[in-house]
């Protein structure tokens, strides 16, 4: 008798818990609407790497800050059409280090802002964090995002 009463204490919180999991990581794009009439959308993502310097670094369009990045994280900005040089801000210049895109109107692109393990270090000396921005096919984009949090930026 005592063994059904525990069960049947047990047995609801048990079904809300397990209720509760949703068994992964919600997708951070579900929810944040469709890019305004006549606009762009640039989604600025970096996924976290074991390698990956764990500081935010600014992301610039056109040379002007329009965000951070930071590891494990996904923001984003509505654009008016147009041709944009996107940089991540480096202690060490890399070939071709920046992208630029052109954006029409309802285009969506995706920037991944990645750290280059190890360049322009030394065993002897520390010498900063180099970003690379990559520009990345949507559909693989989409994948790579859903385990990250979307930020302000």
């Amino acid at each position: 008798m005592m063994r059904r009463r525990f069960l049947g204490v047990l047995a609801p919180g048990l079904a809300a818990i397990l209720l509760g999991c949703n068994g992964g990581p919600q997708d951070p794009l579900v929810g944040v609407g469709g890019v305004r009439a006549g606009m762009g959308r640039i989604y600025f993502y970096r996924e976290n790497k074991f390698y990956d310097a764990q500081i935010w670094t600014a992301v610039s369009l056109n040379r002007r800050v329009v965000g951070s990045s930071a590891p494990g994280s996904v923001f984003y900005r509505d654009v008016a059409p147009g041709t944009y040089l996107i940089e991540a801000r480096s202690d060490e210049l890399y070939p071709d280090q920046a992208r630029t895109v052109v954006v029409k109107p309802g285009m969506i692109v995706f920037a991944r802002i990645a750290v280059v393990p190890a360049y322009g270090k030394s065993d002897l000396q520390w010498m900063g964090n180099t970003f690379v921005v990559q520009i990345v096919d949507p559909a693989v984009a989409r994948l790579q995002v859903r385990q990250l949090e979307l930020t302000q930026g």
